[in-house]
């Protein structure tokens, strides 16, 4: 952000404060976070008296990225994922790559002096989707997994092929020269050499977790793994993205044993809060940007000139990803029928309703060079910038808010219990082990039958699936429980204020109930 550093972390206040009262009216109205978010940036931008706020591109791609990739990484459905890889590659790569084509044939076409290399370069910054706000609302609606899956895979990968695009073209935008063969070879060999190093930084965050089993350093090397990717990846000139999605991907499939437990939740707990307030902030100071780009655009073009142009490229780029999903869902030699059901032209709209872009696309825009090596200015470099801007508004603001819409239009039925049943048969074989290693205990003479019977009766409500309805006499119970676990916390509380205890033990106490209290089953609303 530019300005002074004291403006700067006064601004980063301010967004904290802001985000507060922004977030709960929108999960008050039941619309997603980022869409309140930039809507309230875009209304602060045009308050007198504010300082200029300026998108440091740089800052989102090193700063803000990989934590975010990170997490979606190793929260991501991937098995899911692997089942629809198919999709998700013809998304990821191929829609990408028609999309930068053809919206820089349109903009080519429509824009008078626009040069080719400028038209791939803003292809390429308004190809990649933004998984943050789709997925959530078709997680609410109960959308079938696999759409889901569908979506955030694509939003997953389709930065990584958009940004080697994107930096294809920048390059021959700067430089003024372009090599069709070298721009290939750059982009299977970014791709790659990204996968082989978060690969290898995953190996090594892994051999470190088994080496360090300290509870405060574990999730050190956690935080420190999508740094080290990233950092590494940029230096070796290939693919960012790529590398910290595969550092995810593989690192959390050894989390489960790699961590001690306790690390295990720091870290999860952490990193959720962290990823929370970077969305924030970015959505937040994104809306900001408007002002700035809209007042050097419009001083050179006549605002219908500048409109119709938008208009021109965010009709391209819905059409062509509706098209493409109906080929998908029809076209047997495009992608053929998805795995878990039959053709459907209301998931295609669904699927290609949440291509929604994002801070992404914004910070390829805004790290567009602003002179050429011999230090003439780049021609249409504003331009872009607000083009892109109002692909954002359009597809996250306008698609974001209509979607819940759409799906409830449609009449899409709710996906299957595929999930719970996983859920269902997990923790049947749990409560299994746990029950042949109680009666093994017994028999060993290391626990009474007593203790034998309490820990059995113990495992055997963990067979509840979570979620679901509870009956008069449980919810009693459940009651009784809560009330039992307020008493002591009651109790503890006024042991600390007599001062009979410390607040560090305290701490480890009081983390103790929450435990306990999460482990209650509640019903869900509906």
């Amino acid at each position: 952000m530019s300005g002074s550093p004291e403006t700067a972390i006064w601004l980063v206040i301010a967004a904290f404060v802001l985000t507060v009262p922004l977030v709960s009216f929108a999960r008050r109205v039941a619309v997603s976070y980022p869409i309140v978010l930039v809507l309230a940036g875009l209304v602060l931008g045009f308050v007198p008296g504010l300082p200029r706020v300026e998108l440091d591109p740089d800052l989102v791609l090193l700063i803000f990225l990989p934590p975010l990739l990170f997490w979606e990484s190793i929260t991501a459905p991937t098995d899911v994922m692997r089942a629809n890889a198919r999709w998700i590659t013809s998304l990821a790569i191929g829609l990408v790559i028609a999309t930068t084509g053809v919206v820089a044939v349109v903009a080519h076409a429509a824009i008078p002096g626009l040069a080719w290399p400028m038209a791939f370069v803003l292809g390429a910054i308004v190809a990649p989707t933004d998984e943050l706000a789709s997925a959530p609302v078709l997680e609410r609606l109960r959308m079938p997994r696999h759409l889901v899956a569908v979506v955030e895979g694509e939003s997953l990968l389709n930065d990584a092929s958009s940004l080697i695009l994107y930096a294809t073209a920048l390059a021959a935008v700067v430089t003024g020269v372009f090599h069709p063969g070298i721009a290939v070879l750059q982009f299977f060999g970014s791709a790659i050499g990204g996968v082989l190093v978060g690969v290898a930084c995953a190996w090594l965050a892994i051999e470190t977790w088994r080496r360090v089993r300290d509870v405060d350093l574990q999730p050190v090397v956690a935080f420190t793994l999508p740094f080290l990717t990233y950092a590494l990846a940029t230096r070796f000139a290939v693919s960012g993205v790529l590398a910290v999605v595969a550092a995810g991907i593989v690192a959390s499939r050894f989390t489960p044993f790699g961590l001690v437990p306790q690390a295990r939740m720091r870290g999860a707990d952490f990193y959720e809060a962290a990823v929370f307030l970077a969305n924030a902030i970015l959505f937040l100071l994104l809306g900001l940007q408007l002002r700035i780009v809209g007042t050097t655009v419009f001083s050179e073009y006549a605002w219908w000139t500048v409109l119709a142009y938008a208009a021109a490229i965010n009709v391209t780029i819905i059409a062509l990803r509706f098209g493409w999903f109906v080929l998908l869902e029809y076209a047997p030699w495009f992608g053929g029928e998805g795995k878990y059901s039959e053709p459907s032209i209301q998931r295609a709209v669904v699927a290609s309703w949440s291509g929604l872009r994002g801070a992404i696309s914004l910070a390829a825009a805004l790290a567009i060079p602003v002179a050429v090596a011999g230090g003439a200015r780049i021609p249409n470099r504003d331009l872009v910038i607000f083009l892109t801007f109002s692909v954002i508004l359009v597809t996250l603001v306008g698609g974001g808010l209509t979607l819940p819409s759409v799906v409830r239009a449609l009449k899409i039925p709710p996906g299957d219990d595929e999930e719970a049943e996983e859920l269902r048969t997990a923790l049947t074989a749990m409560s299994r082990s746990a029950h042949e290693r109680l009666r093994a205990l017994e028999r060993e003479g290391h626990i009474t039958a007593a203790d034998a019977a309490a820990l059995a009766r113990h495992y055997a409500s963990r067979r509840r699936l979570p979620g679901a309805p509870v009956d008069r006499e449980e919810q009693r119970r459940f009651a009784a429980e809560r009330e039992v676990l307020h008493a002591e916390r009651t109790a503890l509380m006024k042991l600390h204020d007599d001062g009979g205890m410390d607040n560090t033990v305290l701490r480890r106490i009081v983390h103790a109930l929450d435990i306990a209290e999460e482990a209650i089953p509640v019903e869900e609303s509906t």
